[in-house]
């Protein structure tokens, strides 16, 4: 089981600073990242990453630059891209998987794309190796969730981490630390899921400290931290600060 899924927004504090950020993630010994794609309308973004998204935005992070600053960089985990539809059918897939192959990019989490809804779009990436994570919220029954994991099929070995896990949402409304999670119906969701599949699960949101990490891990899931990473970056401190002290 992957320990953590860190979650960084591109661009904040600086796009200059990326490439070094992935470098400490790597030695951190991190297999995944999330990295957040800025967008001018994260609606399932809290405050938090609403203003990480706008104030790299505002250094003009913009998607294409954020993708091509990604080119050639190596010395980093795998990147899940965390994003929103419209900036990627702006780009349009075929340029859009040519921007992918150079990076360390793997899979894609779109928010605002149910499946069914750009089959062909979604289809011609994963063909091109960079499928869409199942994103799998409270309101998803097993039924619905089987639907979704067959319609977002898991490669299995030798593909990563990136590439196989589900997104279990652990509570309805946006991003954010201090609103409280309660492990109680994730848990009963999780076991639920177990027994559908046998792909990783990462749970996120609202999780920001170690005895909520600790409990999701103690289900045989993967932990989602982002809020409380973005605030610490923000402020200055290092992924070896935030996240070394028992989080990793």
């Amino acid at each position: 089981m992957n320990p953590l899924l860190p979650f960084i927004m591109a661009g904040d504090p600086s796009l200059e600073r990326l490439p070094q950020l992935l470098s400490e993630a790597k030695g951190l010994g991190l297999e995944a990242l999330e990295l957040g794609l800025p967008h001018s309308d994260p609606i399932a973004d809290g405050p938090v990453l609403q203003a990480a998204a706008h104030r790299a935005i505002t250094r003009g992070a913009t998607p294409l630059r954020v993708l091509e600053s990604l080119a050639g960089i190596r010395d980093s985990p795998d990147l899940i891209l965390f994003t929103y539809l419209n900036p990627l059918l702006q780009i349009g897939a075929p340029k859009l998987k040519a921007l992918l192959a150079a990076t360390p990019v793997r899979a894609l989490l779109v928010v605002d794309l149910p499946f069914g809804e750009e089959p062909g779009f979604e289809a011609d990436l994963r063909a091109a190796g960079y499928p869409m994570v199942p994103l799998l919220a409270p309101t998803t029954t097993l039924d619905r969730a089987r639907q979704v994991l067959a319609e977002r099929p898991d490669p299995g070995s030798p593909a990563g981490f990136a590439q196989r896990f589900a997104y279990v949402v652990a509570r309805l409304g946006v991003t954010g630390t201090g609103q409280g999670t309660d492990l109680g119906p994730v848990q009963a969701r999780v076991a639920g899921l177990k027994a559908l599949t046998g792909r990783p699960l990462a749970v996120g949101f609202g999780l920001s400290d170690p005895a909520g990490l600790a409990g999701v891990r103690a289900l045989g899931a993967t932990p989602v931290v982002g809020s409380a990473l973005v605030q610490a970056l923000a402020e200055g401190k290092t992924l070896k600060e935030v996240l070394a002290p028992g989080l990793c």
